[in-house]
Protein backbone atom coordinates (compact mmCIF):
# COMPACT_ATOMS: atom_id res chain seq x y z
CA UNK A 1 0.00 0.00 0.00
CA UNK A 2 3.19 2.49 0.76
CA UNK A 3 4.24 1.58 -2.47
CA UNK A 4 1.23 2.14 -4.53
CA UNK A 5 0.92 5.73 -2.44
CA UNK A 6 4.25 6.90 -2.96
CA UNK A 7 3.81 5.92 -7.08
CA UNK A 8 0.13 7.50 -6.77
CA UNK A 9 1.76 11.16 -5.67
CA UNK A 10 4.65 11.09 -7.70
CA UNK A 11 2.42 9.96 -11.22
CA UNK A 12 0.05 12.92 -10.31
CA UNK A 13 2.45 15.54 -9.40
CA UNK A 14 3.83 14.40 -12.92
CA UNK A 15 1.10 14.56 -14.88
CA UNK A 16 -0.90 17.13 -13.20
CA UNK A 17 2.39 19.49 -13.62
CA UNK A 18 0.83 21.23 -16.97
CA UNK A 19 -2.49 21.38 -16.22
CA UNK A 20 -4.04 22.26 -19.46
CA UNK A 21 -2.38 19.35 -21.18
CA UNK A 22 -3.52 17.21 -18.19
CA UNK A 23 -7.40 17.89 -18.20
CA UNK A 24 -7.16 18.18 -22.26
CA UNK A 25 -6.18 14.69 -22.33
CA UNK A 26 -8.79 13.54 -19.81
CA UNK A 27 -11.58 14.90 -22.05
CA UNK A 28 -9.71 13.64 -25.27
CA UNK A 29 -10.51 10.13 -23.95
CA UNK A 30 -13.25 10.87 -22.81
CA UNK A 31 -15.01 11.88 -25.97
CA UNK A 32 -12.97 9.52 -28.39
CA UNK A 33 -14.22 6.51 -26.34
CA UNK A 34 -17.94 8.36 -26.41
CA UNK A 35 -17.40 8.64 -29.92
CA UNK A 36 -17.19 4.95 -30.53
CA UNK A 37 -20.69 4.25 -28.52
CA UNK A 38 -22.57 7.36 -30.49
CA UNK A 39 -22.02 5.03 -34.02
CA UNK A 40 -23.67 2.37 -32.13
CA UNK A 41 -26.14 4.17 -31.01
CA UNK A 42 -27.22 5.68 -34.34
CA UNK A 43 -26.90 1.99 -35.86
CA UNK A 44 -29.44 0.92 -33.14
CA UNK A 45 -31.58 4.30 -33.64
CA UNK A 46 -31.77 2.76 -37.63
CA UNK A 47 -32.16 -0.95 -36.64
CA UNK A 48 -33.88 -0.61 -33.62
CA UNK A 49 -31.82 -3.55 -31.45
CA UNK A 50 -28.86 -6.04 -32.46
CA UNK A 51 -29.83 -9.44 -32.46
CA UNK A 52 -32.81 -8.77 -30.12
CA UNK A 53 -30.56 -6.41 -27.70
CA UNK A 54 -31.66 -2.85 -27.51
CA UNK A 55 -29.74 0.35 -26.90
CA UNK A 56 -29.52 1.04 -23.59
CA UNK A 57 -28.69 -3.18 -22.54
CA UNK A 58 -25.70 -3.12 -25.14
CA UNK A 59 -24.99 0.34 -23.23
CA UNK A 60 -25.02 -1.87 -20.18
CA UNK A 61 -22.70 -4.29 -21.65
CA UNK A 62 -20.51 -1.51 -22.89
CA UNK A 63 -19.67 0.27 -19.59
CA UNK A 64 -18.60 -2.84 -17.80
CA UNK A 65 -16.20 -3.88 -20.30
CA UNK A 66 -14.87 -0.28 -20.48
CA UNK A 67 -15.09 0.86 -16.86
CA UNK A 68 -13.09 -2.49 -16.05
CA UNK A 69 -10.54 -1.66 -18.97
CA UNK A 70 -10.49 1.98 -17.81
CA UNK A 71 -9.72 0.70 -14.29
CA UNK A 72 -6.60 -1.31 -15.81
CA UNK A 73 -5.30 1.03 -18.04
CA UNK A 74 -5.52 4.33 -14.69
CA UNK A 75 -3.45 1.63 -12.20
CA UNK A 76 -1.83 -0.82 -14.65
CA UNK A 77 -0.56 0.83 -17.68
CA UNK A 78 3.27 -0.40 -16.76
CA UNK A 79 2.05 -3.96 -18.78
CA UNK A 80 1.48 -2.19 -21.92
CA UNK A 81 5.01 -0.80 -21.43
CA UNK A 82 6.45 -3.91 -20.56
CA UNK A 83 8.31 -4.82 -23.03
CA UNK A 84 10.54 -1.63 -22.69
CA UNK A 85 11.92 -3.26 -19.26
CA UNK A 86 13.05 -6.39 -21.02
CA UNK A 87 14.46 -5.00 -24.10
CA UNK A 88 16.37 -2.59 -22.23
CA UNK A 89 17.33 -4.44 -19.32
CA UNK A 90 15.57 -2.36 -17.01
CA UNK A 91 13.64 -5.31 -15.87
CA UNK A 92 16.67 -6.88 -13.74
CA UNK A 93 16.41 -3.74 -11.43
CA UNK A 94 13.24 -4.46 -10.69
CA UNK A 95 13.84 -8.23 -9.63
CA UNK A 96 16.35 -7.35 -6.76
CA UNK A 97 14.34 -5.09 -5.09
CA UNK A 98 12.35 -6.49 -2.33
CA UNK A 99 8.56 -5.38 -3.61
CA UNK A 100 7.26 -8.24 -5.95
CA UNK A 101 8.14 -7.74 -9.78
CA UNK A 102 4.55 -8.34 -10.83
CA UNK A 103 3.36 -5.47 -8.51
CA UNK A 104 6.58 -3.01 -9.67
CA UNK A 105 5.59 -3.43 -12.93
CA UNK A 106 2.03 -2.75 -12.77
CA UNK A 107 2.55 0.57 -10.49
CA UNK A 108 5.47 1.96 -13.15
CA UNK A 109 2.77 4.61 -14.11
CA UNK A 110 -0.59 5.77 -12.86
CA UNK A 111 -1.99 7.29 -16.25
CA UNK A 112 -4.58 9.67 -14.79
CA UNK A 113 -5.63 10.90 -18.15
CA UNK A 114 -7.19 7.17 -18.14
CA UNK A 115 -9.96 8.18 -15.65
CA UNK A 116 -11.74 9.65 -18.93
CA UNK A 117 -12.62 6.26 -19.81
CA UNK A 118 -14.03 5.61 -17.02
CA UNK A 119 -16.06 8.63 -16.32
CA UNK A 120 -17.24 7.88 -19.90
CA UNK A 121 -18.41 4.32 -18.96
CA UNK A 122 -19.91 5.41 -16.07
CA UNK A 123 -22.15 8.18 -18.05
CA UNK A 124 -22.98 5.20 -20.20
CA UNK A 125 -23.30 2.83 -18.00
CA UNK A 126 -26.06 5.57 -15.79
CA UNK A 127 -28.11 6.17 -19.10
CA UNK A 128 -28.39 2.43 -19.66
CA UNK A 129 -28.90 1.27 -15.84
CA UNK A 130 -32.06 4.40 -16.05
CA UNK A 131 -33.58 3.14 -19.08
CA UNK A 132 -33.66 -0.68 -17.98
CA UNK A 133 -36.71 -2.21 -16.26
CA UNK A 134 -34.95 -5.13 -15.18
CA UNK A 135 -33.05 -3.03 -12.43
CA UNK A 136 -33.90 -3.41 -8.74
CA UNK A 137 -32.17 -3.48 -5.48
CA UNK A 138 -30.35 -7.28 -6.21
CA UNK A 139 -28.70 -5.91 -9.50
CA UNK A 140 -27.06 -2.79 -7.81
CA UNK A 141 -25.57 -5.15 -5.02
CA UNK A 142 -24.77 -7.01 -7.61
CA UNK A 143 -22.70 -4.42 -10.05
CA UNK A 144 -20.03 -3.81 -8.22
CA UNK A 145 -18.97 -6.98 -7.90
CA UNK A 146 -19.19 -7.28 -11.79
CA UNK A 147 -17.20 -4.49 -12.22
CA UNK A 148 -14.60 -5.31 -9.83
CA UNK A 149 -14.75 -8.62 -11.89
CA UNK A 150 -14.22 -6.64 -15.19
CA UNK A 151 -11.40 -4.96 -13.78
CA UNK A 152 -9.50 -7.93 -12.46
CA UNK A 153 -10.15 -9.98 -16.43
CA UNK A 154 -8.56 -7.07 -17.89
CA UNK A 155 -5.97 -7.38 -15.24
CA UNK A 156 -4.87 -11.01 -15.64
CA UNK A 157 -5.02 -10.51 -19.43
CA UNK A 158 -2.84 -7.96 -19.60
CA UNK A 159 -0.39 -10.01 -17.16
CA UNK A 160 -0.60 -13.41 -19.17
CA UNK A 161 -0.10 -10.63 -22.32
CA UNK A 162 2.63 -8.91 -21.60
CA UNK A 163 4.87 -11.84 -20.47
CA UNK A 164 4.84 -13.15 -24.04
CA UNK A 165 7.69 -10.62 -24.45
CA UNK A 166 9.64 -13.32 -22.06
CA UNK A 167 9.81 -15.39 -24.86
CA UNK A 168 9.34 -12.60 -27.91
CA UNK A 169 11.18 -10.33 -26.76
CA UNK A 170 8.39 -7.20 -28.14
CA UNK A 171 4.38 -8.31 -27.03
CA UNK A 172 3.02 -5.23 -28.63
CA UNK A 173 1.33 -6.43 -31.67
CA UNK A 174 0.20 -9.60 -29.21
CA UNK A 175 -1.47 -6.75 -26.72
CA UNK A 176 -3.17 -5.26 -29.64
CA UNK A 177 -4.81 -8.63 -30.67
CA UNK A 178 -4.84 -10.45 -27.83
CA UNK A 179 -6.71 -7.63 -25.44
CA UNK A 180 -7.94 -4.32 -27.34
CA UNK A 181 -9.78 -6.37 -29.93
CA UNK A 182 -10.86 -9.21 -28.00
CA UNK A 183 -12.22 -5.92 -25.34
CA UNK A 184 -13.70 -4.26 -28.13
CA UNK A 185 -15.49 -7.18 -29.52
CA UNK A 186 -16.58 -7.64 -25.84
CA UNK A 187 -18.56 -4.41 -25.25
CA UNK A 188 -21.26 -5.94 -27.17
CA UNK A 189 -23.64 -9.06 -27.85
CA UNK A 190 -22.34 -12.86 -28.14
CA UNK A 191 -24.63 -13.64 -30.29
CA UNK A 192 -23.67 -11.53 -33.16
CA UNK A 193 -20.48 -13.38 -33.38
CA UNK A 194 -19.58 -16.85 -34.71
CA UNK A 195 -19.66 -19.23 -32.43
CA UNK A 196 -16.14 -20.46 -32.39
CA UNK A 197 -15.23 -16.68 -31.31
CA UNK A 198 -18.04 -16.45 -28.91
CA UNK A 199 -16.11 -19.37 -27.50
CA UNK A 200 -12.69 -17.68 -26.95
CA UNK A 201 -14.32 -14.77 -25.08
CA UNK A 202 -15.96 -17.10 -22.92
CA UNK A 203 -13.25 -20.11 -21.68
CA UNK A 204 -9.94 -18.24 -23.61
CA UNK A 205 -10.05 -14.47 -22.58
CA UNK A 206 -13.49 -14.19 -20.57
CA UNK A 207 -14.56 -11.25 -21.26
CA UNK A 208 -18.43 -12.47 -22.09
CA UNK A 209 -18.02 -13.94 -18.43
CA UNK A 210 -18.38 -10.32 -16.77
CA UNK A 211 -20.72 -8.76 -19.59
CA UNK A 212 -23.30 -10.47 -21.54
CA UNK A 213 -24.13 -13.70 -19.68
CA UNK A 214 -24.77 -11.79 -16.19
CA UNK A 215 -26.67 -9.33 -18.32
CA UNK A 216 -28.29 -12.04 -20.07
CA UNK A 217 -30.06 -13.76 -16.99
CA UNK A 218 -31.06 -9.66 -15.93
CA UNK A 219 -32.90 -8.70 -19.11
CA UNK A 220 -34.94 -12.02 -19.29
CA UNK A 221 -33.18 -13.63 -22.25
CA UNK A 222 -32.29 -16.76 -20.02
CA UNK A 223 -33.43 -18.22 -16.70
CA UNK A 224 -30.05 -19.63 -15.90
CA UNK A 225 -29.60 -18.02 -12.56
CA UNK A 226 -26.12 -19.87 -12.96
CA UNK A 227 -25.03 -17.19 -15.47
CA UNK A 228 -24.48 -14.91 -12.60
CA UNK A 229 -21.63 -16.93 -11.41
CA UNK A 230 -19.72 -16.35 -14.79
CA UNK A 231 -17.62 -13.40 -13.66
CA UNK A 232 -16.66 -15.01 -10.48
CA UNK A 233 -15.75 -18.38 -12.67
CA UNK A 234 -14.35 -16.15 -15.26
CA UNK A 235 -11.83 -14.71 -12.14
CA UNK A 236 -11.18 -17.39 -10.64
CA UNK A 237 -9.79 -19.90 -13.75
CA UNK A 238 -7.50 -16.41 -15.24
CA UNK A 239 -5.65 -15.60 -11.59
CA UNK A 240 -4.05 -18.83 -11.30
CA UNK A 241 -3.33 -19.00 -14.93
CA UNK A 242 -2.10 -15.28 -15.14
CA UNK A 243 0.12 -16.08 -12.27
CA UNK A 244 1.81 -19.06 -13.84
CA UNK A 245 2.21 -17.84 -16.97
CA UNK A 246 4.06 -14.67 -15.57
CA UNK A 247 6.05 -16.80 -12.84
CA UNK A 248 6.98 -19.40 -15.66
CA UNK A 249 8.38 -16.38 -17.60
CA UNK A 250 10.43 -14.95 -15.04
CA UNK A 251 11.74 -18.02 -14.29
CA UNK A 252 12.89 -18.29 -18.37
CA UNK A 253 14.35 -14.62 -17.95
CA UNK A 254 16.51 -15.47 -15.16
CA UNK A 255 17.78 -18.87 -16.29
CA UNK A 256 18.87 -17.34 -19.70
CA UNK A 257 19.38 -13.23 -18.83
CA UNK A 258 17.58 -12.38 -21.73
Amino acid sequence: MRLFLTLFKASFKSQAQYKFDFFVSIIGNILGLLADFIIVAFILMRFKNIDGWQLHEVALIYSIIEFGFGIYRFIGDGFNNFELLILTGKFDTLLIRPASALLQVMLQKIDFKRLGMVMQAAVVGIWGIQKCTFVNNSFYLYLPLLLLASVLINMQVSIVLAAAAFWTGKNEDIIILGHYSTRSAARYPATIYHNIFSYILTFIIPFFSVSYYPLLYYTGKSNNIFYLLAPFLGVAAMTPISYFIWNLGIKRYSSTGT
